[in-house]
């Protein structure tokens, strides 16, 4: 039988697993058939709710019940199931029963976080481009400055192009 311990509000809970990876016992004690028969009842009663919204004398199931079993894969969800189970049917007072309600609120609150990243990422984004851009505007000085000097040297070219042909011009005519 498997073992292992948990800290819930400052005292400290041990619990094992049987062969079947369900949670046998507590504190160093065993659990008796009748708490491990109310616990398959507890998972039986929610899973006749999930099929059926009102109880069998036709009112609202209890809010437990309404709940539904979580989804659990593997050992460590069947063993997860399993402890919620036991502590759902001993209505242990601080500890927390609806699974699908903390599992809406981490991904409720991993959207938010993936929300905020996307703002951030997007924030660095635009500051990069305006960083960028900062950087184009305080280089388009030099550049202005180094295509005034390239044109300067092309006119002194067109300059002295241009003398030469008055000159051979003038040399034609006086011929």
């Amino acid at each position: 039988m498997g073992g292992s311990e948990s800290s819930q509000g400052g005292r400290r809970v041990s619990f094992g697993l049987d062969e079947r990876e369900q949670v046998r016992v507590l504190q160093g004690i065993r659990l008796t058939e009748d708490v491990v028969n109310r616990m398959k009842e507890s998972s039986q009663s929610k899973r006749d709710h999930q099929r059926s919204p009102r109880a069998s004398n036709g009112t609202a199931p209890s809010s437990l019940a309404a709940e539904g079993k979580p989804k659990s894969t593997g050992t460590v969800g069947n063993f997860f199931h399993s402890w919620l189970s036991f502590l759902c049917v001993l209505h242990a007072p601080g500890v927390y029963c609806g699974y699908e309600q903390e599992q809406a609120l981490v991904q409720e609150e991993l959207l938010r976080l993936a929300k905020r990243e996307r703002e951030a990422a997007n924030e660095a984004r635009e500051r990069n481009g305006i960083k960028e851009e900062r950087q184009r505007v305080a280089q388009m000085p030099a550049d202005l400055d180094a295509w005034a000097v390239d044109l300067q040297g092309r006119e002194a070219e067109l300059k002295q192009q241009e003398a030469f042909y008055k000159e051979q011009l003038a040399r034609i005519e006086r011929k």
